[in-house]
């Protein structure tokens, strides 16, 4: 089958309808035997493509210059200068006077006395005491203990394992698939069709493992912590204690009075009349010169150089990469059916 028909083939086809309904008035000529045949025909498509020229553009451009300019500018400068000036100060002086002040004087003199103390003494007293005196005694008597014991104990319990079991699961998948799409083709105005690759959903099946608890009894031996009575006869110590009379000398403490002698110093005061020379200080005035540096500032024009950063704008010739894009045909290939008339 061709895929697409010419224009020649198309102008007779419809010249052929035309003859059929009778909207020509041409006498009724049947139309010549026509057959199709498959030709390569060479078509082009445009494209564009982009590629990049040097341009060459002139930029201007900002070149720092570091110049020095001259700046006048009024400083303050500090100074100092000598003035005189008279103070009066208050100078202490010390002079030597003689008062006469009462002093008293102690003296000690000796003198004898007594006392009467109590002396600490000890007295040894007999006297009789009951105390009690402990013994032990033994005895026999019956006893009961716990004696401790192990006995075995066949138990069951229950055990929970766990099992692998294998299951398949089924899981949504995206895969792609070729399906044929028609494009026109905007330069001839003819439907074609293409292969297009489009998503589509499938489904996957995957063994998974999950584990299923299981239970069952197992039975183990346990032993048995218990005790048993046992009666035994044992010796055992009893303490008592008894009644006895003791006689014992015990030391009762006393005082006994005595008078003692003893010498004593007394301080006997005595008034006398001294003469002294105290120091007395007193402040006289008195006036002196001295010379004081004061402090003065003088308003001073210097000049000085400071560096100054300027801009110069200098013009550049650069080349530049730009994109141009240009359409450009493409030829390709096509298949087309072109009728040739079937005469001889």
């Amino acid at each position: 089958m061709c895929r697409s028909l010419s224009g020649g083939a198309v102008a007779l086809l419809s010249l052929a309808v035309a003859v059929g309904s009778g909207q020509v008035g041409w006498p009724c000529v049947p139309p010549p035997p026509v057959r199709f045949e498959e030709r390569v025909e060479t078509r082009f498509k445009p494209e564009y493509r982009t590629e990049y020229r040097e341009v060459a553009r002139t930029v201007l451009r900002k070149v720092p210059e570091v110049i020095e300019k001259e700046v006048r500018e009024e400083v303050a400068v500090p100074s100092f200068r000598e003035e005189v000036r008279q103070r009066t100060v208050m100078v202490p002086v010390t002079t030597e006077r003689v008062e006469r002040r009462a002093v008293t004087r102690t003296e000690w003199r000796e003198e004898q006395r007594q006392r009467v103390v109590r002396v600490p003494a000890v007295q040894e007293v007999e006297r009789q005491v009951r105390v009690a005196v402990p013994e032990l005694r033994r005895e026999q008597r019956s006893q009961t203990v716990l004696v401790p014991e192990v006995r075995q104990e066949q138990r069951q319990e229950a055990v929970t394992t766990f099992r692998r079991v294998t299951e398949l699961k089924t899981y949504p998948v995206v895969t792609s698939a070729k399906v044929s799409v028609p494009v026109c083709d905007p330069c001839t105005g003819q439907v074609g069709a293409v292969c297009q690759t489009v998503p589509q959903v499938g489904s996957v099946t995957v063994p998974s493992f999950r584990c299923v608890p299981e239970t069952h009894v197992r039975n183990y031996t346990v032993n048995v912590p218990s005790v048993r009575p046992e009666t035994r006869a044992v010796t055992v110590e009893v303490p008592s204690v008894r009644q006895e009379l003791r006689t014992v000398r015990e030391a009762v403490p006393t005082y006994r009075t005595e008078t003692q002698t003893y010498r004593v110093r007394v301080p006997v005061p005595r008034q006398e009349v001294q003469e002294v020379r105290v120091p007395v200080t007193e402040l006289r005035p008195r006036t002196e010169t001295y010379t004081v540096r004061v402090p003065e500032t003088r308003v001073e024009t210097r000049v000085r150089r400071v560096p100054v950063t300027v801009y110069r704008t200098v013009a550049e010739t650069v080349k530049e990469a730009v994109p141009v894009t240009t359409c450009v045909k493409v030829p390709y290939q096509v298949r087309v059916c072109v009728p040739v008339p079937a005469c001889p």
